[in-house]
């Protein structure tokens, strides 16, 4: 099954502010709901994190071992990652790619958040509706935190 996401956000901050805050790793894993633990792959010319991710979707309590790899950065403008992962028993694996894309706006600074995620598995049984619903639900989370974030900055 392949879940494919699309999401836009208006920030009001201004595009470096944003740009800054995707770059810092650890800030940014603060605001990702179900993220626990995030490190350094520690690879030789590649950027990329190993995570692990708790999520409970359906009947489904989810722990996955996550590589967030980074492709292609454009400066203050785009990221582009791979994303790969699979539970401890193996059970269950999603394979994929997302992408934000920043873009100055009047108020600030839109961002476009694009994935798409092939899912494996088990987790694949529950149907696209309850991961879609909960991944919805976890990029408005996400949203709510950046939000918070640079709301904070500003008092």
């Amino acid at each position: 099954m392949v879940l494919k996401l699309a999401e836009e956000l208006a920030l009001n901050a201004p595009i470096d502010e944003v740009w800054r805050l995707l770059r810092d790793t650890s800030r940014l894993t603060g605001l990702l709901p179900g993220v626990e633990n995030v490190e350094s792959l520690n690879e030789a010319a590649v950027e990329g994190y190993a995570a692990r991710v708790s999520e409970k979707i359906g009947p489904f309590k989810l722990t996955m071992n996550l590589e967030v790899r980074v492709i292609e950065t454009v400066e203050a403008s785009l990221l582009k990652a791979a994303i790969t992962g699979a539970d401890s028993m193996g059970l269950n694996r999603v394979t994929g790619s997302m992408q934000i894309a920043l873009n100055p706006a009047p108020s600030g600074t839109q961002m476009r958040f694009e994935a798409s995620i092939e899912v494996l598995g088990k987790l694949a049984t529950l149907g696209a509706v309850p991961i879609r619903r909960r991944t919805t639900q976890a990029f408005a989370e996400f949203a709510q935190n950046i939000q918070k974030q640079f709301n904070r900055e500003r008092a």
